[in-house]
């Protein structure tokens, strides 16, 4: 029995016993007091720091807060562990070097890091990390012809500058750096430089100008393709303050298109201990066997494959990869260890996990990626999210389902209650058996070619069929809007493949980069995007795969509902949901939006031009004060706490936002940082808002 039913008990009991004998009443209750204990009370969540992982031992996804992009730098034994400690480069202006210590090694083989400490480094940009067998970690980064290179200094947590190392006659410009060190204590320095490229055609001045053409008039892209290679030095030692022959080493200059993020060594075993691979913007790893016991010499190349022998792609743009020493191979700083494989790019970090085979064709074989973990996690939902709150399970519980730029959706499920909500960390969502993952390919980003591996994915989950299980209904960069029926089981979600929706026999169509809000109003289902005006458009629901145009929305003085201040690849970018946020019977729009969203207008939107040229992503709350049937609304405000004023999580791009009763006493404000945390606001703390 817990304290607070023991008290309540006790006092029915004393009352009975009033009736009966009053004098003994005081003596009673100063006698059985002491005895119960006081019921615990949980200290207040700050409501301004990140939603934690509920799982056991806190454990999540690796990832720096605030960081669209995570880059690798390298690993080194810094504490002194049986497997190397991290160094990632993360965070967002300022950007930090980040130190993950090793904790454990999982059941899979992965390593497992406690959360990161930040270390002082001069380079705030990719650098490479890497550990000599003297126990010395150095870190490598280049500057116009040369490179620098600086020392950890483990008591300190800082990289103290020591030499600059010069290199004469380069092709080009230096883009990354590496180093292969020898048996005798020189190293290869490998250079990666700009080779060929394509030219431009007319796209205009940029991805955000009203001229802005990606595509020509047959849908060919008119931005040209640039490659990158491979280059080598020789240094003497670490130490050295010149570099000597300098040499191509890669077949081509044309080996990895636009660029590679990252160069490592690895070892794949007899024969095969000094190979190099490279990441690339498009996510694939490029494979240079290297068979010279002393130096490098790179006759070819090959790919990562995975168990089927295709190349393995790695979930998100611009991938970069470092090599992790195989647990239980190596016993010291530079000692021999079959390389994994740890990857980053847009999004989280992965862990790829050497079979120790090859195709017939020289290409190593790895495992499918899966998240690198840490310890004490915050929840991760991927970069730019948007969630969208449900019961997703049928527990009884509420749940989140989140998109993300990545283009997957993650469900967190709940484990606490809707009051006191515990979340799990993210699992990916699965249709027909497959990973949801949409991404833009060759033309599906107004943005072009470059944007081909984003999906900026935007779900809401809504019961669009009336079988009393919850769908989803999709937006993407693509603009169109598609449909996920849930063909399962309370308790059981099943979602079947994507489905278009049509209006007028054509695909539902918007702005890029949005989320549809959806509810019922009156006895009929209202959908409302953001259309190809870039304004408010209400459809009505036909049936599961078509809906009417209900025309656009409007303020409560008949004008019409603009969102974007910039044109082109500035447009769209709004993630909608309905609420009814003041209990009066009409649903409200929460409106999460970019900085260059300008609702309702370009003279006094929010949150350009209202908040100025240079300012954050703001969830916005525009009240219905319409009807059911026709509903009209007011002119939108911020969200304002009282710690913090105007709620902006963190990042321009744009991200999510939804009111819910998760957290108690609701409404409140779920909502995240562009770089993939998530924060639940209570509306107790919020401000009052003026129209």
């Amino acid at each position: 029995m817990n304290p607070t039913t023991a008290r309540r008990l006790f006092r029915r009991v004393c009352l009975r016993v009033c009736a009966r004998t009053a004098k003994w009443l005081p003596l009673l209750v100063f006698a059985a007091l002491p005895v119960l204990p006081a019921p615990a009370v949980a200290a207040p969540r700050d409501d301004t720091l990140p939603l934690k992982s509920a799982a056991p031992r806190g454990l999540g996804p690796v990832a720096v807060r605030d960081t669209l992009t995570h880059v690798v730098l390298g690993t080194a034994r810094v504490y002194g562990s049986a497997q190397p400690d991290l160094f990632v480069l993360g965070g967002r202006k300022p950007v930090t070097v980040n130190l993950f210590k090793w904790l454990r090694t999982s059941d899979d083989g992965a390593p497992v890091f406690a959360p990161p400490v930040q270390v002082e480094a001069p380079f705030s940009a990719r650098a490479f990390v890497f550990q000599t067998p003297d126990g010395v970690t150095h870190a490598l980064w280049h500057s116009g012809k040369e490179v620098r290179r600086a020392v950890f200094d483990p008591r300190a947590l800082a990289f103290m500058p020591a030499n600059t190392i010069a290199l004469p006659d380069l092709p080009a410009g230096i883009q990354g750096v590496a180093a292969l060190p020898n048996p005798d204590g020189s190293c290869e320095l490998i250079l990666e430089f700009n080779g060929d490229s394509t030219p431009k055609g007319n796209t205009g001045k940029n991805a955000s100008s009203p001229d802005w053409r990606p595509y020509d008039a047959a849908g060919i892209s008119t931005q040209g393709m640039r490659y990158r290679f491979l280059a080598a030095a020789h240094i003497e030692s670490p130490a050295a303050t010149a570099a000597t022959h300098v040499r191509q080493i890669s077949p081509t200059r044309r080996e990895v298109y636009w660029g590679m993020h990252q160069i490592t060594p690895v070892d794949l075993g007899d024969g095969r201990e000094r190979g190099l691979v490279t990441g690339g913007r498009l996510g694939v790893f490029t494979y240079y066997p290297n068979a010279d016991p002393s130096g490098l010499v790179t006759p070819r190349r090959a790919f990562v494959v995975g168990r089927d022998g295709n190349i393995l792609r790695h979930p998100s743009v611009s991938a970069g990869v470092m090599a992790y020493p195989r647990h239980g191979a190596a016993d010291q700083a530079g000692g021999r260890g079959l390389s994994d494989l740890i990857a980053a790019g847009e999004g989280g970090l992965y862990f790829y996990k050497f079979t120790g085979e090859f195709t017939t064709a020289g290409s190593p074989i790895y495992e499918d990626p899966s998240p690198l973990l840490q310890e004490n996690a915050d929840l991760y939902a991927g970069t730019l999210p948007a969630p969208s709150v449900c019961d997703w399970d049928g527990d009884g519980v509420l749940d989140f389902l989140v998109g993300n730029s990545e283009g997957f959706v993650l469900f967190f499920k709940n484990i606490g209650t809707n009051a006191a909500p515990a979340f799990l960390p993210g699992e990916r969502m699965r249709a027909a058996g497959r990973d949801i993952h949409l991404q833009a390919g060759y033309s599906g980003s107004v943005q072009g070619t470059p944007e081909a591996r984003w999906g900026y994915n935007s779900p809401t989950v809504f019961d669009w069929n009336g079988d009393g299980l919850p769908d989803i209904i999709m937006g993407d960069i693509t603009g169109n809007y598609t449909l996920y029926l849930n063909r399962g089981a309370p308790g059981a979600p099943r979602l079947d493949a994507v489905l278009p929706l049509y209006c007028d026999g054509l695909d539902l169509h918007g702005t890029w980069r949005c989320r549809a809000a959806v509810a019922r109003l009156g006895g009929r289902i209202a959908l409302v995007i953001v259309d190809g005006d870039d304004q408010f458009h209400l459809y009505w629901r036909i049936d599961d795969r078509n809906v009417a145009d209900g025309g656009k929305l409007t303020l409560a003085d008949g004008s019409l509902i603009d969102t974007s201040y910039d044109p082109a690849g500035g447009t769209g970018r709004c993630k909608l949901s309905f609420f009814d946020a003041d209990a009066d019977g009409l649903p409200d729009l929460v409106i999460g939006t970019g900085r260059r969203s300008a609702i309702p207008d370009k003279k006094r939107g929010w949150p350009m031009p209202s908040l100025g040229q240079r300012t954050l992503g703001t969830p916005l709350l525009m009240r219905n004060t319409g009807t059911l049937e026709k509903p009209v609304f007011a002119t939108p405000v911020p969200f304002v706490h009282k710690s913090i004023g105007v709620i902006q999580p963190g990042g321009s791009h744009e991200r999510g936002a939804v009111l819910t009763e998760l957290g108690g006493d609701g409404p409140n404000l779920l909502t995240a940082n562009e770089g993939g945390q998530l924060f639940l606001y209570l509306g107790k703390n919020f401000k009052a808002r003026e129209p």
